[in-house]
């Protein structure tokens, strides 16, 4: 009994390893041509604040949390 379930499943194995081997190929090719996309753009945008009467700005970056202008800048 068990070798009856046992003689398809093989078979089974058999045919389908050459399928997923062809489908990781196709993937590849199709990474290679697209390369001018990027998964994801620097997000900028300016924070402000007041003293003492002067606005100032500085450039914060959403993507990475950081600062990337090195000082506050007055308007």
């Amino acid at each position: 009994m068990e070798k009856k379930k046992l003689i398809p499943l093989l078979c089974l194995l058999l045919i389908s390893a050459p399928v997923n081997t062809f489908a990781d190929s196709r993937l590849t090719n199709i990474q290679t041509k697209n390369h001018y996309i990027q998964p994801f753009i620097n997000r900028t945008g300016y924070k402000y604040k007041a003293e003492n009467g002067i606005i100032w700005k500085r450039l914060w970056s959403y993507t990475y949390n950081r600062w990337e202008d090195s000082e506050w800048t007055p308007l």
